[in-house]
């Protein structure tokens, strides 16, 4: 039995490694051809347009509402026999957090810190766009224009210590930095269309244009959903583009010949596909742990890529149904599995305030549905065809040098022999101990320094 199942796998992917072989030669063949085509159907923005100043504002009723909420929450009954954050958020930490964010937490003076920096709104292609616009040392004489990108479940206000760490770092160097929200999120609604990444990439470039000068090189940083949009940019720009730097090179662009013999060979022999480093760090690049990262770490992904409004309808109403699965995902991310046991799955090692803040941010513009359809969107506008599912399939371009920097707990992995392949002037490959999938939230100075580092190797 297990002999005729091996055979029938090695058939399986022999015929897997033909197809994604075949759609790899294809994709290479129109690489020059989707250059054009983003050149020539790159939004246009109007110079004449003035972005609309943007302050956000403590809203006392909302606020108020959220708190008579909190004081309502019928919490239930955690499990005596299974280990804290085995089977989700832990229901006892929970009612300790809701009564804190209830009696405690001091939002007014967190809005006041959400203004920190400068703000604007604008419609791009019919959308609208909430976006920080700020401008470090800006008497220095060389100037490098900086395009910051978050994902799920993550806020502009994420970057604003890496700002601060950098202005006060790098006062030699001018940044002209812009953290645009991805639509959908926070401050960029009401958004009531699909917007898939791909959707987002022409608007971010188009924004990019906008704020830096139409021909303006830019550089990227991108995590999560910032990571696969910051590849795009590079595979749709290059010539604008000056490098993107990201923490979590999505797997949507490894389905291909490579990536499957590596998973493959990761299956029987693990050690041979990775790096001394990734063998350290206890990485692990196969099919079983491809599987794994799909059915036991990321159910999330599939709900929210199938029927996002289900889940959200509960969010959007339950503050303490939305604090539960959102911190859930901070604890994972930070810390991977070594969350699971721990009553506060590892979260007191941030500040209570930072972690509500994110939450309370998520519920007073009522986004939480919002932006998980981005997960929805991905799948839903792949039946569009070109040139989503070949831009996927697309190397970078030589011209774009791309950094990576992974951190020790991120959700997912793909080593450095597949990368290489796939980004072909991967000129920084960089892994950190002690750090997770929210980078920037958890450690700024690292990922400051790290992509001021290859920035200055770019130029």
């Amino acid at each position: 039995m297990i002999r005729k199942l091996f055979i029938i796998s090695i058939n399986v992917l022999v015929l897997a490694l033909f197809w994604a072989n075949y759609k790899e030669q294809q994709s290479n063949s129109e690489s020059e051809k989707i250059e054009q085509w983003a050149k020539n159907n790159q939004i246009k923005v109007d110079k004449s347009t003035k972005a609309q100043k943007f302050t956000i504002d403590f809203d006392e009723k909302e606020w108020n509402l959220l708190k008579q909420k909190l004081s309502l929450t019928r919490f239930f009954t955690s499990l005596k026999d299974v280990p804290s954050f085995d089977f989700g958020f832990d229901p006892d930490y929970a009612r300790e957090l809701v009564e804190y964010w209830g009696n405690k937490f001091d939002w007014k003076s967190q809005v006041e810190y959400l203004n920190s920096y400068p703000q604007f709104r604008i419609s791009i292609n019919d959308t609208i766009i909430h976006y920080v616009y700020y401008t470090t040392n800006p008497t220095a004489e060389k100037r490098i224009n900086i395009l910051l990108l978050d994902g799920w479940p993550g806020a502009f206000f994420g970057f604003y210590k890496a700002i601060d760490f950098m202005e006060k770092n790098y006062k030699d160097i001018c940044f002209d930095i812009v953290v645009p929200s991805i639509p959908g999120f926070g401050y960029s609604n009401p958004l009531e269309k699909v917007v898939d990444p791909f959707d987002t990439t022409l608007i971010f470039d188009a924004l990019a244009r906008f704020v830096f000068g139409e021909n303006s090189q830019y550089f990227v940083h991108g995590e999560d959903w910032g990571s696969l949009i910051s590849t795009f940019l590079a595979k749709l720009y290059p010539e604008r583009v000056g490098g993107i730097h990201i923490t979590m090179p999505p797997l949507t662009s490894f389905f291909d010949f490579n990536s499957l013999l590596y998973a493959f060979a990761g299956q029987f022999f693990p050690n041979s596909i990775l790096t001394e480093q990734e063998i350290k760090f206890g990485f692990k690049f196969s099919l079983s742990e491809l599987a794994s990262l799909i059915i036991k770490k990321t159910g999330y992904f599939h709900i929210q890529a199938t029927k996002p409004d289900s889940i959200g309808a509960g969010m959007s109403d339950s503050p303490f149904g939305l604090l539960a699965y959102v911190l859930e995902k901070y604890s994972f991310g930070s810390f991977g599995l070594n969350a699971v046991g721990k009553k506060d799955g590892g979260l007191e090692k941030f500040k209570r305030d930072d972690l509500l803040t994110i939450i309370t941010y998520y519920w007073m513009t009522n986004c939480i549905s919002s932006s998980m359809r981005l997960y929805r969107n991905t799948f839903y506008t792949l039946e569009k065809g070109w040139p989503r599912i070949v831009l996927n399939m697309k190397k970078i371009s030589a011209k774009v040098p791309v950094a990576v920097q992974v951190f020790q707990h991120e959700v997912s992995f793909v080593p450095f022999k597949v990368l290489k392949n796939k980004y072909l002037n991967l000129s920084m490959y960089n892994l950190v101990e002690n750090g997770g999938h929210f980078s920037n939230f958890e450690n700024p100075e690292k990922i400051s320094n790290n992509f001021i580092e290859f920035i200055n190797l770019a130029l």
